[in-house]
């Protein structure tokens, strides 16, 4: 079994300004008295960073869905971001709101034994108010084995 990260589906294509990519992020932590966590960070400059701590056994994963084109410092300014849990929970973050990416917005997943959580990202304007990329189904599946 491979345990790392793979976008399943791009959002809009080779065009500039907001969008989104599905993605499904797997970390395997395998250790002694630790965690297994997921990290996802919206940045101001239009990445969207998803990196775990899997150890060397399976791997890390780090990839850069994005959600703007091309990344340009400062854009987030003008755009919200949305994450909305459909199944599960995240360990930490704001959920369910819309919140400015003036500055890095983060959400965590970590637990010492397995959680999944399944959400969907949305970007808006901030000005306007319109939802201008959406993505649904997005997963993220910590498990830590304890040896």
């Amino acid at each position: 079994m491979s345990f790392g990260a793979r976008p399943l589906a791009i959002g809009t294509g080779g065009g500039s300004g907001p969008f989104l990519t599905k993605f499904v992020s797997q970390n395997l932590n395998i250790g002694t008295g630790g965690s297994s966590t997921v990290t996802v960070t919206a940045n101001t400059n239009g990445t969207l960073t998803v990196v775990g701590n899997g150890s060397l056994a399976s791997g890390t994963i780090t990839p850069d869905p994005g959600w703007y084109t091309p990344t340009t410092g400062g854009v987030g300014s003008s755009y919200q971001i949305r994450i909305t849990p459909t199944a599960g929970a995240f360990t930490s973050g704001s959920v369910n709101t819309w919140l400015t990416i003036s500055t890095a917005r983060v959400w965590t997943v970590s637990t010492t034994l397995s959680q999944d959580v399944v959400f969907t990202v949305e970007i808006r304007d901030t000005s306007a108010g319109t939802v201008l990329a959406s993505t649904t189904g997005n997963s993220i599946e910590c498990e830590y084995i304890n040896v």
